[in-house]
Formats: C-alpha cells, structure tokens, sequence
C-alpha cells in the first residue's frame, strides 16, 4: 500500500493535510487560529457601553465615582479575576449577576473601561457648584419635570417624589443620566452638570409635607 501526503491551500486560505491512502482521499483540517483580541480602544468603548445597558452607574455612580449606595469603582485597585468573581459572588445588597447576565468578556471590557484615560480624568474634574433654587425651578419647568413628578416634585401617578430629602446628589445625576423604565435620558447636551446642580437645589428647598394624621380627611 502506498501512502502520499501533499499540503495544500484551500480557498479559505486554511492550510489541509491530504493523505492518499490506496487511492482514498481522506482531509484533515488544520485548527482555525483564534480571533484576534479587541484593541484596548475597543474594549472601552465596549465596556463603557455595557455599563450603561446594565445601569451601573444607577448604584456606582457617574464615571464610576460611588454614591452613598455603592463604592467607588473608577480606578479600582481590585485584580481583575476579583474584580469578576465579586460581580458573580457580591456581598451587600449588589445582586449576583451571571455570565447570562453579563459574560466575562464583557467584564473584561467594563474592567478596561473602569482603568480607562476618561475615567481617570473624570475623578480629577471639580465638582459643580452648588445650585440656585431658582434656577433649578425655572429648569424643573422647562425641562417637563413637573408633567410626572408634579409641580412641587411630590410625585404622582407617572413619577415618584422627588423631593424634599432626595437621593444622594452623585445618584441623582447618574440616574438622570441613564435612568430606567419610560424616564427619557437627559444628556450634558441637555441639562449640563450645573444645571441638575441647581434642580437637586430645588429639590432640596421642597417643604416637608405635613404628617398624614394632621390632615382631616386622612386622620384615623
């Protein structure tokens, strides 16, 4: 029995083995080379897109700052395999969240993003300045607030009470940001950081409501 053995190119440009073994042709396939890995610019632009599908910053803040919620995340000083097995295994009130959930390459890539030049730049940009309630009035109105929050932001029907006591102010921000449910995002472009300063100034300025038993029609 003669046997010939010949290397060819394939037109997927895959190098095949062909062995003739008493005029039968048999093929073995060389294993296909692994994709290359995303460049580093990629993984944060994808990183920082799965961060915002996922609402982290509802909890961890804009730019991964931390808000009284959730730590701080921007430049965290965890390993990455720690970094992915605490998003698996939290503690706290952080629920768990799976690679159904989130895989670990798309961890790999909010890692990447949470180390990334715009991050860190992030933690270095002052603060706004406080906010006039005033102006943040004026801004509630402009800007629709009232039509579900109502006019004094005690909530309604199609939004909750805003004010007064809000939510931490950097949770505040991250959630106008990128809220949830049928709350349409508002942009830098829309309202600058500023801005909602001064709306969470006006929130804050709400007089609290007077004890439901102080009220006739509500008192046992």
């Amino acid at each position: 029995m003669r046997v010939r053995a010949r290397a060819c190119l394939v037109a997927t440009g895959v190098l095949t083995l062909v062995v003739t073994v008493g005029g039968t042709v048999r093929a073995r396939q060389a294993p296909r080379a692994l994709q290359p890995a995303a460049s580093a610019a990629q993984a944060v632009e994808s990183g920082k897109a799965t961060w915002a599908k996922l609402a982290c910053s509802t909890c961890h803040g804009l730019d991964a700052a931390g808000t009284a919620a959730a730590p701080k995340l921007a430049m965290t000083t965890l390993a990455l395999p720690a970094f992915t097995g605490y998003v698996r295994k939290p503690a706290g009130t952080m629920p768990p969240q799976d690679d159904q959930v989130v895989s670990d390459r798309e961890l790999n890539d909010i890692f990447a993003y949470l180390h990334s030049p715009a991050i860190q730049q992030a933690q270095s940009a002052p603060a706004p300045a406080p906010g006039s309630v005033a102006a943040g009035a004026a801004l509630y109105k402009k800007n629709g607030c009232y039509q579900c929050h109502v006019d004094n932001a005690q909530g309604g029907p199609q939004g909750p009470r805003l004010g007064p006591n809000p939510i931490p102010m950097p949770r505040f921000m991250a959630y106008v940001r990128n809220p949830s449910a049928d709350m349409p995002p508002f942009t830098s472009k829309v309202l600058s950081d500023q801005e909602l300063a001064s709306i969470y100034a006006f929130l804050q300025a709400q007089p609290v409501p007077p004890p439901p038993a102080s009220i006739p029609l509500l008192a046992p």
